[in-house]
């Protein structure tokens, strides 16, 4: 009896540590309510729609061109799209009327200019993701993400009325720096206001509108066929973050974990309100909260990088992090540009990889709930391996490596989301962003490698499919290293 009433307990012991950990601000405020719809709604959808048309745009501003010399000094025998040393002056045929090809006039000895303004998107993202990770974990939440959107509504209408080459390009750079605030204080902000049971079910919801503005990017191009009026076209929607001055608040647990407590209390009360919850002993509560920081005998200052090395936990989940980050941005990209190569009209094309990536991020929400982060992770890591593995068999199989690129670009997007969540988990409230921050940034010398990987079929065609199958596996091997946070309170200190 005494065996059986042990083993008994013991399972109950075990359920209760299966338990999520209560988090007394959220409970306070409420884990799911109208508060956090709201920030949903008006931050995260319009921040992840704008995301998706900065980085995917160049595929409308720099399209498949053909050209032919319309005039020339010494040739007579003219071919399309062939170069000639004295040519006069090409004619451009595209489905488009004007592109930053045609006005800038980026062939031949100029194409690699197409690319590089990509190239420096991407590296403002980079570096964007490492300046407003440090601003957000420094000043707050609230003014990095203000900061990013007043810098993205400025140049995504600058860069419209850019008609030198360089100038185009500085203009994206900064498009490229304000997108990574955005995306990283905007995901940030909600999912400290998130219970643990809902975290899984608001992951899926922030990384949908992403595919949704990918799905929308093709009717601004198709109505709007000049390069300019297309950027003028997805740039005038970011009017709406002026309103953010008046209604974004700051993260009260930020606000705890520096000490400013009644400004803290100030949102928990509003967030309160909104959900329908009481609402009296928000200041108690905030201060609650704060003391358990000063039991922890962790003195309140600002937190740097280096934190992110300071504890042995610490070190493995950022090295791993930043590795699987980098995994992620070679093979999302890889996966979408071998899905655009498989029809040869561009709207329709784009479209397609928008929607081909709901069903892996509509999959990861479950898979996390119910079987936890890291087996998620795996999961989706092997099976987007295995998918690019098939592309190798010979181009005319088409429905073969139309099936297995559509499965490879859902588990990437699946892992993306996923790894979003995962990584605001790993960390404490005072290096959080930093630490997404870094990890993006590493994504992004990986987004910015995989056109080049992609073009390495020059070399031998087997290459590009090894690569976007090795990689992921060895992205599965990386989440082995890291724990399982699934049901867990956010923490908020280093120690």
């Amino acid at each position: 009896m005494d065996t059986e009433s042990n083993d008994k307990k013991g399972s109950k012991d075990e359920k209760m540590e299966k338990k999520p950990e209560t988090d007394k601000m959220v409970k306070a405020i409420g884990d799911f309510g109208k508060w956090q719809v709201m920030l949903w709604l008006l931050i995260v959808t319009p921040t992840k729609i704008s995301s998706a048309w900065q980085q995917l745009g160049i595929v409308f501003l720099a399209p498949a061109t053909s050209f032919i010399c319309t005039e020339t000094n010494l040739t007579d025998s003219i071919q399309i799209s062939t170069c000639y040393s004295d040519c006069v002056s090409y004619e451009y045929y595209s489905e488009f009327e004007n592109t930053i090809i045609s006005e800038f006039g980026l062939i031949c000895d100029r194409a690699w200019m197409a690319n590089f303004t990509q190239t420096m998107c991407m590296f403002g993202m980079l570096i964007g993701s490492i300046i407003f990770g440090f601003v957000a974990d420094r000043f707050g939440r609230r003014p990095a993400l203000l900061i990013a959107c007043m810098l993205q509504l400025i140049t995504t209408i600058v860069v419209a009325f850019c008609f030198n080459y360089w100038l185009f390009t500085v203009a994206r750079f900064f498009i490229g720096v304000a997108t990574a605030g955005t995306i990283l204080s905007s995901f940030i902000l909600i999912m400290e206001v998130i219970g643990p049971m809902r975290r899984e079910f608001i992951s899926c919801l922030c990384a949908l509108p992403m595919p949704i503005g990918q799905m929308l990017m093709p009717l601004f191009a198709f109505y709007l066929r000049t390069w300019d009026k297309f950027c003028l076209g997805v740039g005038v929607p970011h009017v709406l973050y002026i309103i953010y001055f008046f209604l974004l608040p700051e993260s009260p647990k930020w606000l705890i974990s520096v000490g400013r407590i009644e400004e803290a209390s100030k949102v928990m009360t509003q967030a309160a309100r909104w959900n329908n919850l009481p609402s009296d002993n928000m200041l108690d509560v905030a201060k609650s909260l704060a003391s358990e920081k000063v039991n922890s005998n962790e003195p309140i200052r600002k937190a740097t990088y280096l934190d992110l090395l300071k504890t042995r936990l610490l070190r493995i989940n950022i090295v791993c992090s930043c590795l699987i980050w980098f995994v992620l941005g070679i093979s999302y990209y890889g996966s979408n540009q071998y899905i655009g190569q498989t029809s040869s009209n561009v709207f329709i094309t784009v479209a397609l990889a928008g929607v081909l990536q709901f069903p892996g991020i509509l999959l990861s929400g479950f898979l996390c709930k119910y079987f936890g982060r890291k087996i998620t992770m795996i999961s989706f890591f092997v099976v987007c391996g295995g998918s690019n593995a098939f592309l190798v068999v010979p181009e005319d199989w088409f429905a073969v490596r139309l099936t297995m690129g559509a499965i490879g670009v859902g588990c990437a997007s699946g892992a993306f989301a996923t790894m979003y969540m995962y990584t605001s988990e790993l960390f404490p409230t005072v290096t959080r962003n930093m630490a997404m921050g870094a990890s993006s940034t590493v994504s992004r010398v990986g987004s910015m490698l995989a056109p080049y990987v992609a073009g390495m079929t020059v070399i031998a065609a087997w290459l590009p499919p090894v690569a976007f199958a090795v990689l992921p596996i060895l992205g599965a091997f990386t989440c082995f290293f890291l724990p399982e946070t699934r049901g867990q309170k956010l923490p908020d200190h280093v120690s």
